[in-house]
């Protein structure tokens, strides 16, 4: 049996690798594409003691703000949530003082709580535009937090005439890693001529919230966990 898949995150998808090697074909449509946010009120990083990081598209467009640029990152103390995350970071030559392995802000913020070293310490939370206020709400309970929204994410708006082909003529699994790739998505093509399948919690409530049911959801974060996931799924030894 022919599987297709459905990739929609924006950047790269060789994490996905493992698919093609057990027969899965692959298409990439992202569903979003981001861009960084220009920033004009300018700081120093030594006006902060630590800065939080939830994403690699919260180091990407961070570090290219010209005014950071021009610092020394030497006695940054950085923290991330997941190992995508942190070797972001240390291609910079960045070494977080703490990461939380689980790409979960709940569980981020207990494990936080727990070690103790952000109590009335300064914090920046680096996010996205369309980032959950969570995080933010919950850390500025116990230190001085300010929020820099780093980049934007914009839904896809136009449709895609190979994708939508695609949808009406084969069997297909489509994967979602963010609630704005699914709506992005629901509101360019019908969700109910694809298999879906979620990253998450959080992504599988806003797809049931719109109607549809998720074929699976995987627990695993990164694309090669996912991979795995898909494939024990499809493919019954």
């Amino acid at each position: 049996m022919r599987f297709n898949v459905i990739l929609t995150n924006e950047g790269e998808v060789d994490g996905f690798n493992s698919l093609h090697k057990k027969g899965i074909k692959t298409y990439h449509f992202p569903m979003i594409k981001t861009s960084m946010n220009n920033i004009k009120n300018h700081f120093s990083l030594d006006d902060y003691e630590y800065y939080i990081f939830t994403s690699k598209n919260g180091i990407k467009y961070f570090f290219k703000n010209k005014f950071i640029k021009s610092e020394s990152l030497s006695n940054l103390k950085v923290i991330c949530i997941g190992s995508k995350t942190e070797l972001a970071l240390k291609r910079l030559n960045i070494k977080p003082v703490f990461t939380a392995k689980r790409n979960y802000s709940h569980l981020m913020l207990d494990e936080l709580k727990k070690i103790n070293i952000l109590n009335n310490k300064r914090v920046m939370l680096i996010q996205g535009n369309l980032a959950k206020n969570y995080l933010f709400e919950n850390l500025k309970m116990f230190c001085y937090l300010t929020k820099f929204v780093a980049y934007n994410t914009e839904l896809i708006n136009v449709v895609n005439r190979e994708l939508e082909e695609l949808l009406n003529k084969e069997k297909t699994y489509s994967v979602f890693t963010s609630s704005s790739g699914f709506l992005s998505f629901d509101q360019l093509y019908d969700a109910k001529k694809t298999s879906i399948i979620s990253i998450g919690n959080s992504t599988s409530s806003f797809i049931k919230e719109r109607g549809y049911e998720p074929m699976v959801t995987s627990k695993m974060q990164s694309y090669e966990g996912i991979s795995d996931t898909i494939i024990s799924y499809l493919i019954k030894d």
